[in-house]
């Protein structure tokens, strides 16, 4: 180290002055195992609530110490950033992994237990994470998925009911039932309501025309036939 040298201390008298050499090595001391701690407050479960999380790093001995950050996913190890502290957000978080932080100097480097982080519900700015720190309480944020997916849920279809009078009489009821199980069991198209009215009320007059004319066919040939008797008697 540069600042290793020789230094000499005088102590002055009346008399003589006293002087004392001593010889001063500086030397390094090796890192230990740093630990991590949350310096944001975990009482309430903020990941649950997609806030962002500070996890510091840190070790008890050592000097002169580099600290860094490495994700851990897919098998492999990836530089953050060098920095003793780690921030976790929603918009970095876009699968499950692993973290940990580095602790070295020139002497010696170290590792710290790995920070588990587990995305429940992957969003931009709102998202559910679960960071497991070593050392601190465990949670899962059993309650917040249960607010969220009750807020999600899809909406229930309500079938209104068509009663039918009871003082029809039955013929009528059966022809009345029959057209609405043929028109309400047609598949869906997309047309409108409207359109739907108009096609069946435009075929109904069809079929009451064509009978009309079969019916005045059929009264027509009887009454040639009628003359064609006559005029032969």
């Amino acid at each position: 180290m540069e600042d290793s040298d020789v230094y000499w201390i005088g102590i002055e008298k009346i008399n003589a002055d006293i002087m004392k050499s001593v010889k001063v090595t500086v030397t390094q001391v090796p890192v230990s195992k740093p630990r991590l701690w949350p310096l944001t407050s975990m009482a309430d479960d903020a990941t649950c609530l997609g806030k962002p999380l500070t996890i510091r790093c840190g070790g008890a001995m050592g000097t002169n110490v580099f600290y860094a950050w490495y994700q851990h996913v897919h098998h492999k190890h990836f530089l953050l950033l060098s920095s003793s502290d780690l921030s976790l957000h929603c918009s970095m978080l876009t699968e499950d992994s692993e973290y940990y932080c580095s602790a070295s100097n020139s002497i010696s480097n170290a590792q710290s237990d790995a920070l588990s982080v587990k995305i429940l519900l992957p969003d931009n700015s709102s998202c559910i994470y679960v960071a497991n720190i070593p050392g601190q309480p465990v949670y899962d944020c059993a309650d917040r998925m249960r607010t969220t997916v009750a807020e999600t849920s899809p909406t229930t279809t309500c079938i209104e009911t068509v009663k039918i009078p009871t003082d029809t009489s039955e013929e009528s009821l059966q022809v009345n039932q029959t057209s609405m199980d043929v028109f309400f069991s047609s598949p869906w198209t997309g047309v409108p309501l409207w359109y739907e009215l108009l096609r069946w009320g435009s075929m109904t007059v069809l079929i009451i025309s064509l009978c009309i004319f079969i019916s005045c066919t059929k009264t027509s040939h009887k009454k040639h036939g009628r003359r064609r008797k006559k005029f032969n008697m």
